[in-house]
């Protein structure tokens, strides 16, 4: 199987989500759901891309890390900081936010760093919580994603949807 590089994947990523309804956030962005991620998101550290969005009276959020850069802790760290962003998203939104941070990996990515970034980066409480955060890994070279159940994502980017992104 042939295995993609990260502007490969990227290249079929970036559509997929402006066809589900998520736009690039940046400072001059004008969708609402966009501005308030801004908003919410300043001061923590800088992913590689975000996307924010609307689904079924959701706040939708993604957050691309390259895992190349970002130890498997840091990503943790960044997923506790974006579940408390994403907690006052929703207070100040008036509904629930989902967020996932997208982890991409050019190289094989050990079973025991995988489990831990599946296990410790995220938050998805269990009856009524206002905001959700999980962390899948894209691992490029094997080819293969990586995830943890996160309720209320999107079905047009749930994990088949991104499956075969790296197949098709």
């Amino acid at each position: 199987m042939r295995t993609l590089d990260r502007a490969a994947f990227l290249s079929r990523l970036l559509p997929k989500l402006a066809d589900a309804g998520l736009v690039r956030v940046h400072p001059d962005v004008g969708e609402p759901n966009a501005l308030a991620a801004l908003q919410a998101l300043a001061g923590i550290p800088a992913y590689e891309l975000v996307f924010a969005g609307d689904a079924r009276a959701n706040v939708v959020l993604l957050g691309l890390i390259f895992g190349e850069r970002t130890p498997g802790v840091e990503v943790a760290r960044r997923a506790q900081l974006l579940f408390s962003r994403a907690q006052a998203l929703a207070e100040r939104r008036g509904g629930r936010v989902i967020a996932l941070q997208l982890a991409l990996y050019e190289r094989d990515v050990p079973p025991e760093e995988r489990r831990f970034v599946l296990g410790k980066a995220r938050r998805v409480p269990l009856l009524f919580g206002t905001a959700r955060v999980a962390t899948w890994v894209v691992a490029l070279q094997e080819p293969a994603l990586y995830v943890k159940r996160l309720p209320g994502w999107p079905q047009e980017l749930a994990a088949p949807a991104l499956r075969e992104l790296l197949t098709g």
